[in-house]
């Protein structure tokens, strides 16, 4: 050792240490040292009773300065910090050595000697004298700002069109439901939605190719975001749709007048390569006086407008009237648009939670179809799923919603150990069950999206299954031979042909809502629930139990068994954005 070592040594009070004791606190030093600059985090050492800060040469060079630059001052670190982040800097360092919290770990924005804003991870441990004063603080910092970045531009794909680059639907949405807070707060503050639809837009696709088609819908969006103030959104909601946020709108009229310069704006000539195209577009208007509590109220309103606009001879906007939502789609139309709906991407899978009543975690979730029309809204899965199956549909909706939900589940347990993996569950009806090629379908979709098939759960319903048992049961050991789990769904409304269940190779039973939604005040069905989590058991069968809408019937259902639940009481069936930060926050019930 050098010594300067030696006098380090001394003044820390060791001058009494033998030489191999030495040698050894020398080599640990050493490893330290080392430690430190493979981490490639910059140091720091606050003496609190002078208030001085020892920064390494790491910590300076993180920030483009020179060993020389920096000064022992913790206004070197805390002047640097970002002004929106200073406060909570500043609070966090505040609480954490008054012993108000438990560790100091905190992400920030800090200026960097180009002037640019670098995003650290900053965490600290204190040392405290017996009355918990804190006498010394150290601790490191860590550059974050590419998985910041990383973050960031997630954030932002999220909420943007890909090909515009203009806010989707979901920024939309949530862009609306400020507005309608804000309106609750100050109740003379208004806005309004122009929804648009481009007219004959098919027509370019068509004659010039998607290539052009997509290139016009990115001039459209430059032209819209132009001509719209810029505390103002436009965005894209799909296919030749865009849909504008108008805030602070005095009159309907107002909106009105916006209107007719955006027809304007449509009636000059668009350049397509050497091509000159001209386009149009119906416009439908809602304003916020119709006092609307969600933000899919005005959005569906303004579609409906938009659709009266087109049927009274397009290139025109009308102005909501309540008796729009009055007029009713004929069983040829609906038939028409739902052979159209996967194409204007109307159809939307949303995701309910099956807890297990065990950790009250969640185990996996039901994928469940909806469609949102585009003049009708939300059209009930009770009334297309029938005509689905009349028109033979059922087998493109099939495919779309395992495709969908095998790719969305497989997302969601990428980063998860073997054990945490969560099932997606997938309704099949009827018609598709007997369908010849469905294995085939199922193993393509699994296949696309890279999903263990261990974690798909297929729910047949009992009718299906006794419709044809001999070849029920060679059609589940196809899939069993998959490793599919499949579920019988309504179990107890059906045939519930008890000698047959033996022979079915199913792995779960799930327990109707109509005995659940009873259950308390009915003895009866209290005991035919109680017989069937009985019997799964003895047939070593997991059971879900489903329609649970209060804590009393969760409980009871804990009290006799039943292993999984899902209903009203934990959540609704939510879009996959929700679903995915019930994940991230590890939800239990």
């Amino acid at each position: 050792m050098t010594n300067a070592d030696n006098k380090a040594l001394e003044h820390l009070g060791v001058n009494h240490l033998s030489r191999q004791n030495k040698e050894y606190l020398s080599q640990n030093q050493e490893r330290y040292s080392l430690a430190m600059q493979a981490s490639n985090d910059g140091l720091w050492d606050w003496d609190l009773k002078t208030n001085k800060i020892l920064y390494s040469d790491r910590w300076k060079e993180m920030l483009g300065f020179n060993d020389d630059e920096i000064s022992d001052t913790a206004d070197e670190w805390l002047s640097r910090v970002h002004p929106e982040d200073h406060d909570r800097v500043r609070a966090s360092i505040d609480a954490y050595l008054e012993g108000t919290t438990s560790n100091f770990e905190i992400e920030y924005r800090i200026r960097h000697f180009s002037d640019n804003y670098l995003w650290m991870m900053a965490k600290g441990l204190a040392i405290r004298t017996s009355d918990g004063i804190a006498t010394r603080f150290a601790g490191s910092q860590t550059d974050v700002s590419e998985r910041k970045s990383n973050e960031e531009q997630m954030i932002y794909d999220a909420l943007h069109d890909t090909l515009t680059n203009i806010p989707n639907r979901t920024l939309l949405l949530d862009r609306i439901r400020q507005s309608l807070v804000r309106r609750q707060r100050y109740p003379k503050t208004s806005f309004a939605i122009i929804f648009i639809d481009l007219d004959r837009f098919r027509l370019v696709n068509e004659s010039l190719g998607h290539i052009h088609g997509d290139e016009l819908l990115q001039l459209i969006s430059a032209r819209l975001k132009e001509t719209i103030p810029i505390s103002d959104t436009v965005a894209r909601l799909g296919g030749d749709e865009f849909s504008i946020l108008l805030q602070d709108i005095n009159s309907v009229r107002d909106v009105e007048v916006i209107a007719k310069d955006i027809q304007d704006l449509f009636s000059k000539p668009f350049f397509l390569g050497d091509r000159e195209v001209f386009a149009s577009a119906s416009m439908g208007i809602a304003h916020s006086d119709n006092d609307y509590k969600t933000p899919e109220e005005i959005l569906r309103d303004a579609e409906l407008a938009m659709y009266r606009a087109k049927r009274e001879g397009k290139s025109q906007s009308i102005v909501f009237q309540p008796q729009f939502r009055q007029s009713s789609l004929s069983p040829i139309d609906l038939d028409t648009d739902l052979r159209r709906a996967l194409d204007r991407d109307e159809m939307e899978l949303h995701y309910q939670p099956i807890i297990s009543m065990r950790d009250r975690t969640i185990s996996g979730f039901e994928a469940l179809l909806r469609w949102s029309h585009r003049s009708r809204g939300v059209i009930s899965p009770n009334e297309f799923i029938p005509l689905a199956e009349e028109t033979g549909l059922i087998y493109d909706l099939g495919q779309w919603v395992l495709g969908k939900a095998c790719k969305q589940i497989a997302a969601w347990n990428k980063s998860k150990k073997k054990e945490d993996q969560l099932e997606i569950s997938i309704n099949l009806s009827s018609r598709q069950f007997s369908d010849p090629n469905l294995v085939e379908g199922i193993v393509e979709n699994i296949e696309k999206s890279g999903f263990d098939a261990e974690f798909l759960k297929i729910e047949i319903t009992e009718s299906a299954l006794m419709q044809n048992a001999q070849r029920s049961v060679s059609m589940l050991n196809q899939l069993k031979d998959l490793n599919i789990k499949v579920c019988v769904d309504d179990f107890g409304t059906g045939y519930s042909s008890l000698s047959y269940l033996h022979t079915f190779p199913i792995d779960t039973l799930k327990i109707d809502r109509s005995f659940v939604h009873d259950m308390s005040r009915n003895f009866r069905n209290m005991e035919i629930i109680r017989t069937i989590i009985m019997l799964a058991h003895n047939l070593k069968l997991d059971v879900i139990a489903e329609g649970v809408e209060t804590g009393e019937q969760d409980a009871q259902l804990s009290a006799l068994g039943c292993q999984f639940a899902q209903g009203f009481y934990f959540s609704r069936p939510i879009n996959s954005s929700d679903a995915a930060l019930l994940i991230q926050q590890n939800h239990q019930w």
